[in-house]
């Protein structure tokens, strides 16, 4: 499937990294990888063959009930589902049993949300520590060695040829449904990629009636309908907007308390399971409108201001094309590269968790998101970029 769905031809690990994996074999481990978009599990199951081990994967509810029948053929391959920022007790149970058995390693993809930028990384979410430190306890209760690694991976993309026609294609797509008629074929690529951002922007401003003077900066722009959203988004959730904490944070917060909606189960009379078919019903068409704030992340000045590589551009032009179509394309093949962190044994964390529990989860999500990031920076992508932009 790796040629055909995510475009990947082939998948690279350093063989001291594949070492260090396979010399961990037998013990109670959880893999906990950066997830930009649908490749970075096609890597891990690649990675599972591999070492020959068989893995359990943490996967999103949504996953399970949006994408049948591909659902029950995750499953049987070992996903379950877990309700994102949910206390999802039946997740909590399955994990700890898991653990405990230690038959399986287990994956969990810590960001918890996908973003679609493969130079962003989300802020790990401290749930991860949560279900170790069950599993924990319970082996303790049973006089079983308490280690449970935390092994951080890092997963990069990378372009196998030159992608100039691809990126021709891909903004011409763009171009004729945003502002067809329009010859853009004088301008170089990063010219007609403002402008298309520049126009969707435009229909959307609309879309919320919000107007801009002329001389606006596109960044501004681009914050303030971030912002539009997002505040009416958790006014009409109900739940209180943290306007210091970083936008990524808040996305989150919000798609986790639509996640839990649209996830509840009915209850009660007639009267009250339609009330809440209803909640489910809103919780998308809001989580929908979200999907504008997360893919307009694309367009912030600090990644377009940043030094602009094939990958980079081509994860914007496919997170454009979300917005527009629906759905983003990979515009050719691909090679994934796998990177394999220091373990992070949980049983040296014990006496601190026993004291602040809260600092701990925060402590070790923490460490695993800096060892994540570091590795990407250290696969960061060549700096060649278009040939028609030199």
């Amino acid at each position: 499937m790796l040629p055909f769905i995510p475009k990947i031809s082939k998948i690279e690990i350093d063989p001291g990294d594949l070492s260090l994996l396979k010399s961990l074999k037998g013990k109670r481990v959880i893999l906990t990888p950066n997830h930009a978009e649908m490749t970075e599990p096609y890597a891990i199951f690649y990675l599972s063959r591999l070492l020959r081990e068989e893995f359990n994967y943490l996967t999103a509810r949504e996953v399970f009930e949006d994408y049948f029948p591909a659902g029950r053929l995750l499953q049987a391959l070992g996903c379950y589902s877990v309700v994102r920022g949910a206390p999802d007790r039946n997740a909590l149970r399955a994990t700890t049993k898991i653990l405990v058995e230690g038959k399986h390693w287990l994956v969990i993809f810590p960001e918890g949300v996908a973003v679609g930028l493969g130079d962003a990384l989300m802020p790990f979410q401290p749930g991860i520590g949560q279900f170790a430190f069950r599993a924990y306890e319970e082996l303790i209760k049973k006089e079983i060695d308490g280690h449970i690694l935390f092994i951080p991976i890092a997963v990069r993309v990378f372009y196998l040829q030159t992608m100039d026609v691809p990126i021709d294609r891909a903004l011409q797509r763009l171009e004729k449904k945003l502002i067809p008629g329009v010859n853009q074929g004088d301008k170089n690529p990063l010219e007609r990629l403002f402008q298309i951002g520049d126009t969707l922007l435009q229909t959307r401003e609309k879309e919320y009636n919000v107007q801009s003077r002329p001389d606006t900066p596109l960044s501004e722009r681009i914050g303030f309908m971030k912002e539009l959203i997002i505040t009416r988004t958790a006014k009409e959730v109900g739940i209180k907007d943290r306007p210091e904490q970083a936008i990524p944070d808040r996305l989150r917060e919000l798609i986790n308390a639509l996640d839990q909606m649209m996830h509840q189960e009915n209850q009660g009379n007639d009267r009250e399971q339609r009330f809440s078919h209803n909640q489910r019903e809103r919780a998308k068409t809001l989580r929908q409108r979200l999907e504008t704030a997360v893919n307009f992340m694309a367009l912030d000045s600090c990644y377009l201001e940043a030094q602009m590589t094939t990958e980079r551009f081509l994860d914007i032009v496919g997170l454009l094309e979300k917005e527009v179509f629906g759905k983003r394309r990979f515009w050719g093949q691909r090679k994934a590269v796998i990177k394999v962190g220091k373990p992070v044994d949980l049983y040296e964390y014990k006496e601190r968790f026993n004291k602040n529990r809260k600092n701990t989860l925060q402590e070790i999500s923490g460490t695993l998101e800096s060892a994540v990031r570091g590795m990407l920076l250290e696969l960061s992508a060549p700096v060649e970029f278009l040939k028609t932009t030199t």
